[in-house]
């Protein structure tokens, strides 16, 4: 009667499964009578793609308009293909020609959509490249912080794929960053980074002015023998720089003033106003000043000390140029600040506001109207986009109404589905309550059995005193109780097969026992997953699933039970890798994917014992395929069970994407935490969580039973 219930089970799963295949194929064969499958591409159509790229690198500096046009037919047609190389290329030139004509938004979105595909491509050379320019945009958009964010992500992949040149430059962002934001030991970190790989492409020019901002930031710190050093190296490499020779001596003349060494500086003094006088630069000839106002400042001449600062101030207001302004305002501040004329300081830090202001102004004037021209052409691009889209519209209208047709037909088909379904439940639910009576006919012969089974025990206790006291009292009559004695013997024999035959009958019907136990759980499986296919709400189909899942585990405990030697121990290393194997089948896991490493000690477990702990490694083990591995192609899932002194160690551990930071797991709402908590609070077990790359979940059991 059993078989027959279970093959029944199985027919009726069939029978929905081929209703529910053709349901699905309807759609598919009103779809098919009326649309038409897209287009095969020819594969050479990706040579095309490479063709126009080549094209577009070649004129893209003297004919940016005809590259941009080759570039969106590119992109046009990579898209097409799904061709992801040809999409981020595309996207790249689109980017840099953008960027060319200070279109800096449309630019920014064309950086991005190369960025995002050459992430999926693992291609660090070009992505290198991509953070590079974005964090340039954003530096042009004074976003400090956007803008070092980028600079960092490209020196890591510019530095690892052998970009020097894009690699320094990189580095000199970063350092004037820094240094305009005050940041003075971040700044020499970075300049001094990039004086390495200036040396090695020999950069005489970039080398001078790395070793001059270098000078000028540890002058700042006051450390004067280092902003010396850097100095006389700026100087040994300008010798062809004219300029450049003349800022690094005027730059020694300060540190000597500011060291106090009068002497040496009025030699250099006199090296740097005849430079100067020969190239007669604005800013030079400013700077010049301030420094010869300082010497004075030094020698505690206030008079000579105020006729050169005052010639600097008046060089300074009538300067038109807001970049000179501030330059030489700051060093008269610096200068006030230094000799403790903060009331000077003042008035030049006001003064330089003002022209930061107009600086600052002049910017945002020619930020906004590169927003406004790129708003503009980007509102007409949609208004072309808006046209197609109510055309193609228009013309899926007529197919929609076929389409109706079909789906009122589907509904009819469908209707009579259902009801046929439901008749089906009904019978399904009768067989249910049929072997749930069974099942109780069987509980109740097997506490007759056990009954039965005590008092035959009782009976041998009984009769072992009888013979003892037969054995004292026969010690004295031998031979003439010696055949009463021979006949007990005969009788115990009797009993001891009548006991040893019940013994294994009791065993047998405890295996039996647990094999229906396990087929009712397999039933109760198969019924949960017929009610899941009629749900269209994926939510509840994924509670039923886990429901599913959890009385699978427990069935797998009852199917270890009946296939072992014992009724009530469990061999747990068996047991994990049958469970273990049916989540990854069930979630559809590939193991060339997702790589399971189990370290299990070949022990039983009592049943009490062995039910909680498969509960938890199946909610622990289902929750990292579910989530640990989400945006990641590969992972690992580490299982270990081992003794440990009086203490059974669990552990199940992902290097997945972890837990959220605010994750607190008792007052975790999840209904598999409830679980883990209530059998872990059973077993007395101690739970330690770790987020450190990956997931860390250990259960330190203390109350547990072996066989």
């Amino acid at each position: 009667m059993y078989y027959s219930g279970k093959c029944f089970i199985m027919a009726l799963n069939l029978r929905l499964k081929v209703y529910l295949f053709f349901l699905m194929a309807l759609p598919c064969i009103a779809l098919g009578q009326n649309n038409h499958l897209p287009p095969i591409v020819p594969a050479d159509d990706s040579m095309q793609v490479k063709e126009w790229l080549k094209q577009c690198e070649l004129i893209q500096a003297k004919n940016p308009g005809e590259a941009s046009q080759l570039a969106k037919k590119a992109l046009a047609l990579s898209n097409k293909l799904q061709y992801e190389k040809g999409l981020a290329a595309s996207n790249m030139i689109l980017g840099n020609i953008h960027f060319q004509r200070k279109e800096y938004m449309t630019a920014l979105s064309n950086y991005e959509n190369a960025k995002s595909l050459l992430i999926s491509l693992n291609d660090e050379y070009q992505l290198g490249r991509v953070y590079k320019s974005i964090g340039e945009i954003y530096l042009i958009r004074i976003l400090y912080r956007q803008a070092s964010d980028n600079f960092r992500e490209a020196t890591v992949l510019l530095r690892k794929t052998g970009q020097l040149k894009l690699l320094n430059e990189c580095q000199d962002a970063l350092g004037n960053i820094a240094m305009d934001n005050d940041r003075t030991n971040g700044a020499i970190i970075h300049f001094k980074r990039s004086l390495i790989i200036k040396n090695g492409l020999n950069d005489i020019s970039g080398l001078v002015t790395t070793n001059t901002k270098l000078s000028k930031l540890y002058f700042s710190q006051k450390q004067y023998d280092s902003a010396m050093y850097y100095t006389k190296e700026a100087q040994r490499l300008s010798k062809e720089s004219a300029d450049a020779h003349t800022d690094a001596v005027i730059d020694e003349f300060i540190i000597l003033s500011s060291q106090g060494k009068l002497k040496e500086a009025a030699e250099i003094k006199k090296v740097a106003e005849q430079s100067e006088a020969v190239h007669n630069n604005s800013s030079i000839k400013i700077k010049l000043l301030t420094a010869t106002s300082n010497y004075y400042m030094a020698l505690k001449d206030k008079e000579m000390a105020g006729k050169y600062f005052d010639s600097a101030a008046a060089m300074i207001s009538d300067a038109k140029s807001p970049e000179l302004a501030i330059f030489g305002l700051s060093l008269l501040e610096e200068m006030s600040s230094r000799n403790e004329d903060f009331k000077t300081a003042y008035r030049m830090m006001k003064l330089m506001d003002m022209y930061k202001d107009m600086f600052r102004t002049e910017n945002m004037e020619r930020i906004a109207a590169e927003l406004k021209n790129t708003t503009e052409a980007g509102l007409k691009e949609k208004e072309i986009e808006y046209l197609n889209l109510l055309n193609k519209l228009k013309e899926e209208q007529l197919s929609k109404e076929e389409l109706k047709r079909m789906a009122l037909l589907r509904e009819n088909i469908l209707k009579d589905s259902s009801l046929s379904k439901q008749e089906l439940l009904m019978a399904a639910l009768e067989t249910e309550s049929d072997l749930r009576n069974k099942q109780l006919q069987k509980e109740k012969e097997l506490s007759y059995s056990l009954g039965r089974e005590n008092e035959l025990k009782q009976q041998l206790l009984n009769d072992e005193r009888k013979n003892k006291k037969l054995l004292w009292i026969g010690i004295g009559a031998m031979g003439l109780l010696g055949g009463i004695i021979f006949y007990q013997y005969n009788r115990q024999r009797k009993k001891n097969r009548i006991i040893n035959k019940q013994s294994g009958e009791l065993e047998v019907l405890n295996k039996e026992i647990h094999h229906r136990v396990k087929n009712n759980l397999q039933v109760i499986s198969s019924m949960l997953d017929l009610q899941s296919q009629s749900l269209h709400d994926e939510k509840a189909t994924a509670i039923i699933k886990e429901g599913i899942q959890r009385v699978q585990s427990m069935a797998f405990i009852h199917q270890n039970l009946y296939q072992g030697n014992a009724v009530n121990s469990v061999n747990m290393n068996e047991y994990i890798k049958m469970l273990s194997n049916h989540l990854f089948q069930s979630y559809n896991i590939q193991p060339e994917k997702i790589h399971l490493h189990t370290q299990i000690e070949d022990f039983n477990l009592h049943t009490d014992t062995a039910i909680p702990l498969g509960m938890i490694l199946n909610e622990l083990i289902s929750n990292s395929l579910k989530y640990a591995f989400r945006g990641k192609d590969k992972g690992d899932i580490w299982v270990t069970m081992k003794r440990s002194n009086s203490e059974l160690l669990l552990q199940v551990k992902d290097n997945g994407v972890g837990l959220p930071d605010d994750f607190n797991m008792q007052s975790s709402v999840s209904f598999g935490y409830e679980i883990i908590n209530a059998f872990a609070q059973k077993l007395k077990a101690r739970i330690n969580i770790e987020s450190n790359n990956g997931t860390d979940v250990q259960l330190i059991i203390s109350k547990f039973k072996t066989v």
